[in-house]
């Protein structure tokens, strides 16, 4: 087990030029915090202030500050939020950086950003936190994106935003995505290949502690933020999110299982996609926060961890989880060290040797060769439809089932111990002895490639 500490070096609780002194605020703005040149704070953080990252007094407290959790309390690495804040110019810097690159004019502009920011390559470079992970948050809130561009000097890995949000669109059934999909279940090589970067610098993501939890992605088509106190104002409004019919908990019984195979095939994704997938803490039984995408000001049941619906008996989704997360680590070729080639991945459609990536497509499937499963099958149809589809013929084997999505559970992954699970697989045996297999609207699969 290792520990990833999240730091937010982008601003303070001080609000802007009319807030609270609290911590630096009142100390020297100028130093701390980006200013207009009337003494206003810039707003890059969406909390009011930016604290001015790329200041020399401000990067030491900064790199100070990491390398004591690091050397005092052996923390293995941390999660910068908002990180692209720590990439922004400050006015009072001199436009040749510690790179040596030249900005045009004397000063930098206040927040421009800079291809070779300061603080973010002395980190990068440090003798001691170069060891240890370094995860960016590669926005913020003044519109600079750079998944997939955030400097990084070989070391940086990120919050793949990309991942989660083209994830979300195609299992969902928005069209135009199975090309976007493929991609990201290979590590996201269009972000990661070219700049030298590995799969493992994709943090793999579809849920996390801003926005909805995976149970209310599948449950709420609008954010409910009412006990905020803000009337329903804060929080994003772009989730991605589809409640599978009906808006809210109260639901009927075809919705309410729809909604579970939607959880699965989300896990599902993430555990069979190159990378490092992270899981929001409480998804894996289901947590709710009734809607709310922005809890941050909530110290109660809102983001506390039921330990009573992990433990109960009947959390199918936990066993379901638990499964697939050995799944992941028991198979050589998921989580690989590089880019998946052609050797070792082939593409599938409804018929094996027709892989479909029209805009009007909603199914993609794949085989990966494993040096300890073997060969296993996967496919996603993300159709309002069934679908029964052509299996690749591999001579002396046959393909058996090991996870449906589509299935009630225990029988969503037939394990060894499973009694039911051999008439479970002769209940197929009929469209595997023809090399297909059926699958219901919204489902996900596995097959295992066993000897005939």
């Amino acid at each position: 087990m290792q520990v990833i500490m999240d730091v937010v070096f982008n601003h303070t609780a001080e609000g802007n030029e009319n807030g609270p002194i609290l911590s630096f605020r009142g100390v020297d703005n100028s130093v701390y915090y980006m200013l207009t040149p009337k003494g206003e704070f810039y707003n890059y953080s969406g909390c009011g202030n930016t604290m001015n990252c790329n200041h020399p007094v401000v990067r030491q407290f900064i790199l100070e500050s990491l390398r004591y959790w690091v050397t005092d309390f052996h923390v293995d690495g941390f999660r910068f939020d908002l990180a692209s804040i720590m990439t922004r110019g400050s006015s009072l810097w001199d436009a040749v950086n510690v790179c040596g690159s030249k900005v045009e004019g004397d000063m930098v502009t206040t927040g421009t950003p800079l291809n070779c920011p300061p603080l973010v390559d002395m980190i990068s470079n440090d003798p001691i936190l170069s060891g240890v992970k370094l995860i960016a948050e590669a926005w913020d809130a003044g519109g600079l994106y750079q998944v997939g561009t955030f400097p990084h000097w070989g070391v940086w890995s990120e919050w793949n935003g990309k991942y989660r949000d083209v994830v979300r669109q195609f299992v969902k059934g928005t069209d135009g995505f199975s090309g976007a999909f493929a991609e990201c279940l290979c590590g996201s090589p269009s972000l990661y290949q070219e700049g030298g970067r590995k799969p493992w610098n994709s943090i793999n993501f579809v849920t996390a502690h801003d926005g909805f939890t995976l149970a209310d992605l599948v449950t709420y088509n609008e954010k409910h933020n009412t006990a905020n106190g803000e009337e329903n104002n804060d929080g994003e409004n772009h989730n991605n999110s589809w409640n599978c019919g009906q808006e809210g908990e109260f639901a009927s019984s075809y919705v309410k299982r729809l909604r579970k195979r939607q959880m699965r095939n989300f896990f599902l994704c993430l555990m069979v996609s190159q990378g490092v997938p992270m899981i929001y803490m409480g998804d894996e039984y289901g947590h709710t926060k009734g809607g709310n995408n922005n809890t941050y000001c909530h110290d109660n049941y809102i983001n506390y961890f039921r330990w009573d619906k992990m433990e109960e008996s009947s959390s199918d989704f936990f066993r379901f989880c638990r499964l697939m997360s050995t799944f992941r680590q028991e198979s050589e070729s998921l989580g690989l060290d590089d880019f998946l080639t052609a050797e070792r991945l082939q593409w599938h459609g409804y018929l094996p040797q027709n892989p479909d990536w029209s805009e009007s497509s909603r199914f993609v499937a794949f085989t990966l060769k494993d040096s300890i499963k073997g060969e296993f099958y996967v496919a996603f149809n993300a159709s309002h439809m069934p679908v029964t589809i052509g299996l690749p013929e591999r001579p002396g084997y046959k393909w058996e089932p090991l996870v449906d999505t589509g299935k009630e559970p225990p029988y969503d992954f037939l394990t060894a111990d499973l009694p039911e699970r051999d008439t479970a697989i002769k209940q197929y045996c009929h469209f595997l002895d023809a090399n297909l297999y059926p699958m219901v609207s919204y489902s996900s699969i596995i097959l295992l490639l066993v000897e005939d």
